[in-house]
C-alpha cells in the first residue's frame, strides 16, 4: 500500500523502517510541522495537496489527538487511512500477534484508542458528516459506545486471568528453584538472536521491529545451572504510554526476572547509542522495574572495528551506571560471529550465583 509520510528529522529513518515493517511503500515525505495546525495536525497546504494524491494511507510519526483523526478524515473524505505512531505500532504488532495474549493486548490498545474518538464525534454532533463507522446516528454511536466498554472490560478481565497465571508460574519457577533471565532492550538490537544462541531454537528473526510480540520462554543449563530464558518485546525511543499500558502483561516477564540482560546494538552512532540507552531505562522506570541486577550484552560486535570495541562499550557502561544501579558488567558480542558467546554464559551463571542465592537467602 502507498502512503505519505510526516516525520522529524530525528525520527526519519526509525519512522521509514517501522513503515516498511507495516508493509507500507513510502512515496512522499513531509516534515512534521513545528506547531502543530489545532484542527488537523499537518498545515493546510499539505493537507490540499494530500487530496490530489492517489495514495493508500497518511502516517504522522505523531501522536494525534481525536479532533485530527476526526477533521482530516472529513477533508478528505474517508479515503485514506490515517495512522498516527501508536496505530502504526499497532498495525506491526497485529503482523506478529502470535499469542491470544498479544492479540488481547493489541485490541485492547486500538479500542482505548478509537474510544475517544467517537465521544469527540458524539459529544459536538457531527454524526452525519462522518464516514464509515463514524456516521452510524447518533443512537448508532451510543451503541457503538456502549459496545467498546464492553469489549474494553471483557478483555481487560482476560488479560488480568493471563497475568494472574502468569504470575502463579513465576512462583512455580521460583519454589522450583529455577531463576529467571530475561532479554530486552531495543527492538532490532538483537535479543532473538542471542535467544536463539542460548537455547537452540529457531524462533523467526530478520530486520523487521516487533518480530516478538508475545514473551517467548524455554528451559535452559548454563554451567550446569538451570535457568528460565524469556525473550520480550522491543523497546523504541519516546514509546508511547498507551503501548506500555496495553503490552504490561508482556513487558512484566521483566519485571519477574532475577537478571535481566540489556541488549544494545553497539555498531550504531555514539549519539544514538545513548538515546536508546536513555529510552530503555526510562521504560523500565515505567514498569516499576529498580534495583533489578541488569547485565548489558553489547551486540553486533561485527560491525565495528575492532580498536573501537573497548572504547564504546567503556561508555555504555559508563552511562548505564550514571542512569540505574546496579549494573552488573557489560559483555562486547556478536550473535553473528558468537564473539565472546563462552564469556556472555560464564557472566550470566556468576550473576545468578551471586544476585539469586543472596536474594533467597534474605527471604528465608
Amino acid at each position: 500500500m502507498k502512503a505519505i509520510l510526516f516525520s522529524s528529522d530525528e525520527y526519519l529513518d526509525e519512522a521509514k523502517t517501522l513503515s516498511e515493517t507495516a508493509g507500507y511503500e513510502i512515496v512522499s515525505i513531509y516534515k512534521l510541522p513545528k506547531k502543530p495546525n489545532p484542527s488537523y495536525y499537518i498545515q493546510e497546504d499539505k493537507l490540499n495537496k494530500l487530496k490530489n494524491e492517489n495514495i493508500d494511507a497518511i502516517i504522522v510519526f505523531d501522536l494525534l489527538k481525536p479532533r485530527h483523526f476526526i477533521n482530516l478524515n472529513k477533508e478528505l473524505g474517508g479515503k485514506m487511512k490515517i495512522l498516527d505512531k501508536l496505530l502504526l505500532l499497532l498495525e506491526i504488532f497485529a503482523l506478529h500477534a502470535g499469542s491470544k495474549e498479544a492479540q488481547l493486548q493489541i485490541e485492547l490498545a486500538k479500542l482505548k484508542y478509537e474510544l475517544p474518538i467517537i465521544k469527540d464525534v458524539y459529544k459536538k454532533h457531527k454524526i452525519s458528516e462522518q464516514q464509515g463507522l463514524l456516521g452510524a446516528g447518533v443512537y448508532g454511536v451510543e451503541s457503538i459506545l456502549r459496545l467498546y466498554h464492553r469489549k474494553i472490560a471483557k478483555i481487560s478481565k482476560e488479560l488480568m486471568h493471563i497475568k494472574e497465571l502468569r504470575e502463579s508460574q513465576v512462583k512455580q519457577h521460583e519454589s522450583n528453584g529455577i531463576p529467571t533471565v530475561a532479554i530486552t532492550g531495543y527492538t532490532n538490537a538483537g535479543k532473538t538472536s542471542i535467544f536463539n544462541i542460548l537455547t537452540g531454537l529457531h524462533q523467526k528473526v530478520d530486520s523487521s521491529m516487533f518480530t516478538t510480540t508475545a514473551p517467548k520462554r524455554f528451559k535452559i543449563s548454563i554451567n550446569g545451572q538451570k535457568i528460565m530464558l524469556v525473550d520480550t518485546v522491543g523497546f523504541i525511543r519516546g514509546i508511547p504510554p498507551q503501548i506500555i499500558e496495553a503490552f504490561f502483561v508482556t513487558l512484566s516477564e521483566i519485571k519477574y526476572a532475577d537478571i535481566i540482560l540489556l541488549v544494545v546494538d553497539i555498531s550504531l552512532e555514539d549519539t544514538l547509542i545513548l538515546e536508546m540507552l536513555k529510552s530503555s531505562f526510562s521504560t523500565l522506570r515505567e514498569l516499576g522495574i529498580s534495583g533489578k541486577p541488569i547485565l548489558i550484552v553489547a551486540n553486533k560486535t561485527d560491525k565495528i572495528p575492532y580498536e573501537e570495541i573497548d572504547r564504546r562499550s567503556d561508555l555504555i557502561y559508563k552511562i548505564s551506571n550514571e542512569i540505574y544501579s546496579p549494573i552488573i558488567g557489560i559483555i562486547p558480542f556478536s550473535a553473528k560471529t558468537l564473539y565472546n558467546l563462552s564469556n556472555l554464559k560464564i557472566k550470566i551463571a556468576e550473576s545468578l550465583l551471586m544476585y539469586y542465592n543472596q536474594e533467597k537467602r534474605e527471604i528465608t
